[in-house]
């Protein structure tokens, strides 16, 4: 008679109930220890984000009770076959909340300068009319502080015999093919016996750009050639006086947490993962033709831009330059020797800021603001400064004899 008990199958069942509760009252007696933990993590995390709320708050508010103002006013208007410009005669702020707070006010043509000269003034003197982006628009900076109104001081205590006079048609975001209408509409009235275009680094793919902008734009036709587009109102909808407020006090702590050099470099670092991330899923594929294409369209944009504004000087018995900022770098650098031939081909001089600066003792770095690339006071002086030096090397631009021994390298 086999003796009574549980079964192989029955033991089996039997292990498996009592492994639930052996689970389940270890369970329990963790679960009061995962709450404390899980109360503890959550109230330090909520105490943590209001605590730094409140910072924030308080630093907002006594950043706003501090500064001169807070937010960018930058009224702006769209003038058929023109494309951008700013409102005539509007009050105009600028800040990045961190090196510079400018109120200025825009003439009466729409731009960041004083009131235009009067034209039959304008053809008995020298006159030098600036054409370009930011650089020449200068929102850092006050009027009297800007490039071509230092110049204009400059020589009067020089070379007073010049009679120079300037004016200056900037406006942000724009390339040399958005800028022709400057030339067109505005400077060519005036008589310019130079024209000054300044070159920055971000210029080859403002001219390359295309679609629809409140711009004028270059397209190529159905023969490949590249023709000018005009501008479209509605390319850039709501930018008519638009203004930005967001948090200034938290948006100067990133740029100033950007200019730490640990934090630029992993920044810079991480800039260029992104952009070889975005341009590798190109690789390999039909459309990496179309990449390739658009890279090589920026110096054809470019240089067709050049053309277009030497056939204007030329017709108009104008001379003209290029003034390279130092964004482009020196000689040797790939940038910067771009731009060079582009302007030998065409038998255009070329201004170097970046070389009088480095030949003046002086270090590019304090040419621009700390957080901000545009020049500062410093930086609109060697610009100034580099101009004149091309006057003085160069006196037949404004009808002046050659003095002997006066010309001393500056222009590249």
């Amino acid at each position: 008679m086999n003796a009574i008990g549980p079964s192989p199958r029955m033991e089996g069942q039997s292990g498996a109930a009592r492994t639930p509760g052996r689970a389940a009252r270890t369970l329990c007696r963790l679960l009061p220890g995962v709450r404390r933990a899980m109360r503890l993590i959550g109230w330090n995390t909520v105490w943590l984000i209001t605590g730094l709320a409140l910072i924030a708050a308080a630093g907002e508010i006594r950043f706003r009770l501090t500064v001169p103002f807070a937010r960018n006013v930058h009224p702006s208007q769209y003038v058929p076959g023109v494309g951008r410009i700013r409102k005539p005669l509007a009050e105009f702020r600028h800040t990045n909340n961190v090196d510079f707070w400018t109120v200025s006010r825009t003439n009466s043509l729409g731009f960041l300068d004083r009131e235009p000269i009067d034209p039959e003034r304008a053809a008995a003197s020298c006159h030098i009319a600036m054409i370009g982006d930011s650089f020449v628009e200068g929102r850092e900076v006050s009027i009297p502080d800007k490039f071509h109104v230092r110049l204009e001081a400059l020589a009067a205590r020089a070379r007073p015999e010049l009679n120079v006079t300037t004016s200056a048609f900037g406006m942000s975001d724009t390339g040399q093919i958005a800028q022709l209408p400057y030339y067109d509409e505005f400077a060519r009235h005036l008589h310019p016996k130079l024209v000054v275009l300044v070159f920055v680094e971000n210029d080859l793919y403002e001219n390359a750009r295309q679609g629809m902008y409140p711009f004028v734009t270059a397209k190529k036709d159905e023969t490949g050639t590249l023709t000018l587009r005009p501008p479209t109102a509605t390319a850039s909808p709501g930018f008519e006086g638009r203004t930005r407020t967001q948090l200034p006090f938290v948006k100067s702590l990133f740029k100033s947490a950007r200019s730490i050099p640990f934090l630029k470099r992993a920044a810079e670092r991480l800039t260029k993962v992104i952009k070889m991330s975005y341009f590798a899923q190109w690789l390999d594929t039909k459309l990496d033709s179309m990449v390739v294409s658009r890279l090589r369209a920026r110096p054809a944009a470019t240089s067709f831009a050049l053309d277009k504004f030497k056939e204007r000087t030329d017709r108009d018995g104008a001379s003209l330059a290029i003034l390279t900022s130092h964004t482009i770098g020196r000689r040797g650098e790939r940038m910067f020797d771009r731009f060079r031939a582009m302007a030998d081909e065409r038998g255009i001089p070329v201004i170097d800021q970046y070389d009088y600066i480095i030949r003046k003792g002086g270090r590019i770095e304090d040419a621009h603001w700390t957080h901000d690339d545009h020049w500062n006071a410093a930086g609109h002086r060697w610009a100034a400064e580099a101009l004149f030096e091309y006057l003085e090397q160069h006196p037949e631009t404004c009808g002046g004899a050659v003095a002997g021994g006066t010309t001393h390298g500056g222009t590249s």
